[in-house]
């Protein structure tokens, strides 16, 4: 069984709009063992969306097609489809009068281009839009079924969820089963990666790099007809991997590295405390993404002006004027200052230079500092030098900061 997507739209083809259907949905489906192998965009050009139908009727089970459902001149689908099966458009009058409710709810009224929206292919299925107005619709033509949904992303997922992917699982339940397991890696760049897994080639399963940086990930893959077989196999290459990775490796379950380590936290009765300069609250907010982060995180500071490191967490006039902000002295008193005035296990603290501006010689963009104070453990400060654009560059430095706090509570034993 194999499934594809066709993305339809000019502006996805001209790059005003980013394709995050195809994207989303090939997560949803990947994660449930189900393989999308092929992908196309095509703009709202009747002959080209013609060619893209035909071609995936040949070679795919499961064709799932997204945009141009709309009520304009240009949302092509549903005429694309009613020429591709050589039947007439048709007129729903139940869902023109659901067109209609919804519209006078937003207290606008219907008018003749929403008529569009409630012509469909003549015995197609009606695909219901719980939260806009551009149903979808699908049909069997030879071996593929063809599933047409909206271009909006809210819309399109709801019905995906809803109506799409219980028919496509229930039929990949039945066939060649494909399980994944999705290994995150933090502190190795990829060919780091690949030289620890050096002659790895585990029996029965497929290894993929994903990089997401700061991460670097693995995704490993094995199909067959006997679950319980894949399973084992994928056991067998993730022991493998973990044993020469290290605690690189830090999550076998795609869970995000803020996530295990607040785990990890919660596990060791652990409270967390963080100061923040040059990632403005980001370390912070990743941390409070977490449910339940109220029981670790008690609190950040962003102190970006010399005067708030001062003034909040004590850092000396005489560090901050002799060593500069970007240090390993002030990073220092920033995270034990952290851990006082939250009154926490931890303290961590982060400063650098992100960029574009504000580089020197000796302390160049991409420097940062970042200090890691534990209640009877002591303090340390540790630094890196990071390449990138500004976000690139924060976004690295709030990973890194949360990973300190991670190893830390591998070997944390209270």
């Amino acid at each position: 069984m194999c499934v594809e997507i066709i993305t339809t739209g000019n502006e996805i083809m001209s790059g005003l709009t980013r394709d995050t259907n195809f994207s989303w949905v090939a997560a949803e489906l990947s994660s449930s063992g189900i393989e999308v192998k092929h992908h196309c965009a095509v703009a709202d050009d009747l002959d080209d969306l013609l060619a893209s139908f035909a071609t995936a009727s040949k070679r795919s089970g499961f064709v799932i097609v997204t945009g141009g459902l709309g009520p304009t001149e240009d949302d092509l689908s549903a005429l694309a489809a009613s020429k591709f099966l050589g039947t007439p458009l048709v007129f729903n009058q139940e869902v023109y009068e659901d067109i209609s409710l919804k519209l006078r709810k937003r207290g606008r009224e219907p008018n003749i281009h929403h008529e569009k929206q409630a012509m469909f292919p003549e015995k197609t299925a009606v695909i219901e839009n719980p939260v806009g107005t551009a149903s979808g619709f699908s049909f069997v033509s030879g071996n593929s079924k063809f599933y047409f949904l909206p271009g909006v992303p809210r819309e399109f997922r709801r019905m995906f969820r809803e109506h799409v992917f219980p028919d496509i699982s229930g039929v990949a339940e039945k066939g060649t089963i494909l399980r994944v397991r999705v290994l995150r890696t933090f502190g190795l760049g990829e060919s780091e990666v690949a030289e620890k897994l050096g002659g790895f080639s585990p029996e029965g399963v497929d290894v993929g790099y994903r990089i997401r940086l700061p991460e670097i990930h693995l995704r490993f893959t094995a199909s067959g007809h006997d679950g319980e077989v894949l399973d084992s196999l994928l056991r067998d290459a993730c022991a493998q991997a973990k044993e020469r990775l290290g605690n690189f490796l830090f999550s076998e379950e795609d869970d995000p590295l803020e996530g295990v380590t607040a785990a990890l936290l919660f596990e060791k009765d652990l409270t967390l405390s963080v100061a923040e300069s040059c990632t403005g609250g980001l370390c912070s907010s990743r941390f409070t993404d977490i449910p339940g982060s109220s029981a670790y995180f008690l609190g950040g500071a962003v102190v970006y002006s010399n005067e708030s490191k001062e003034k909040l967490l004590g850092v000396s006039t005489d560090t901050l004027v002799r060593f500069g902000a970007v240090s390993e002295e002030v990073v220092f008193e920033m995270a034990k200052g952290a851990r006082e005035l939250f009154g926490t296990d931890i303290g961590i603290s982060i400063s650098g230079i992100a960029g574009p501006g504000g580089g020197t010689a000796e302390k160049p963009v991409g420097t940062v500092w970042f200090g890691f104070s534990h209640v009877s453990s002591g303090t340390f400060c540790e630094k890196r030098n990071f390449a990138g654009t500004r976000d690139e560059i924060k976004n690295f430095a709030a990973s890194t900061a949360i990973d300190m706090v991670r190893k830390f509570c591998l070997d944390y034993v209270g």
